[in-house]
């Protein structure tokens, strides 16, 4: 029988207090925007090949910084690929978001 566990990974943004939750497998996690820019140019400086290709047990985990005061997050890599593409899909919306204010189309209050 095999048996596969996933971390359930979800990352907000809630714009009235200007703050990022990130909720891993029932832990929550709130960052500022500048945590938040830390910690996704940490994800995208990280060489995910290098912690594949290594067969030391230490590439097993990859530990990832979410505050300035020293919180960290420690991840499985299959976890950590998947905070990563969340990550990057957050930073995606608010690059969307700039252009089309830039643009002059605002976005729904709503959303």
């Amino acid at each position: 029988m095999e048996q596969l566990l996933v971390k359930d990974i979800a990352l907000s943004f809630d714009r009235k207090k200007g703050r990022f939750l990130l909720c891993v497998d029932g832990l929550s996690f709130e960052q500022n925007v500048c945590e938040f820019l830390t910690t996704i140019s940490f994800l995208v400086g990280k060489d995910v090949e290098e912690h594949l290709m290594n067969t030391d047990s230490s590439y097993d985990t990859v530990r990832i910084p979410l505050t300035g005061c020293g919180k960290v997050l420690t991840l499985g890599l299959s976890d950590f690929i998947r905070l990563r593409e969340a990550y990057g899909n957050q930073m995606f919306l608010f690059k969307l978001e700039d252009l089309l204010l830039r643009k002059g189309v605002e976005m729904s209050k709503h959303l």
